[in-house]
């Protein structure tokens, strides 16, 4: 309740309004299918049609989007969900970070960044909502699309990413706080605190404290 979804939704409504980012350059992560449909509904009440060409997309959808492969097609074969999703989020890591490159030379290293630029198409900021759920896999796809291993800061995208350590309850999915905890280092990022609750009653915060 300290309005951490509501400045994904802000911070993507000043790079509309004010800094006058084109839609189709900012990417934003959500952890299920529910909250990307309220995220972008929130979006849409703020700034009206700007918002049209923001992509707002889950971690598998994402990831299904950049390797051309719906997870439903897989599913239909018989796999299990859980193999299907570890599936498709490894194969897009795979090819943003050129794990699948034969060699290091130097025509397959501008191969691998012609790929990624055609990949990302022109994404240059990225906004993650609930960045404490993420696991292992997740949190590779965001530093693959962020480009957090590049050595060229142009092909580095802009990342702003929000969650609370107290609310990690996926840890039976493989979700691990640490990569919050780290995402500063990772990142050079710079630590906002939300230390407002506008959800709950004064009771129950002195019950929760």
């Amino acid at each position: 309740g300290s309005g951490k979804t509501r400045v994904v939704v802000h911070r993507c409504a000043y790079l509309l309004r004010v800094k006058r980012v084109p839609a189709r350059a900012i990417l934003v992560l959500c952890f299920n299918r529910s909250a990307s449909l309220e995220l972008r509904s929130r979006l849409f009440d703020l700034v009206g049609e700007d918002a049209h060409g923001v992509l707002v997309q889950t971690y598998h959808g994402m990831a299904a989007r950049l390797v051309g492969r719906s997870p439903a097609q897989l599913l239909e074969k018989g796999s299990s969900q859980d193999d299907v999703f570890a599936e498709v989020l490894q194969a897009a890591i795979a090819q943003l970070e050129g794990s699948g490159a034969t060699s290091g030379s130097s025509e397959d290293q501008a191969d691998q960044e012609e790929l990624r630029d055609r990949l990302l198409a022109g994404f240059r900021h990225i906004l993650v909502d609930e960045y404490q759920d993420i696991d292992e896999l997740q949190y590779r796809l965001v530093s693959a699309i962020a480009g957090r291993t590049q050595v060229d800061v142009e092909r580095k995208l802009t990342v702003l990413a929000v969650g609370d350590d107290d609310q990690t309850i996926y840890q039976w999915r493989g979700s691990n706080v640490e990569f919050l905890r780290r995402f500063e280092t990772d990142y050079q990022a710079k630590r906002l605190p939300l230390v407002e609750n506008y959800r709950s009653t004064g009771h129950i915060l002195a019950t929760a404290n």
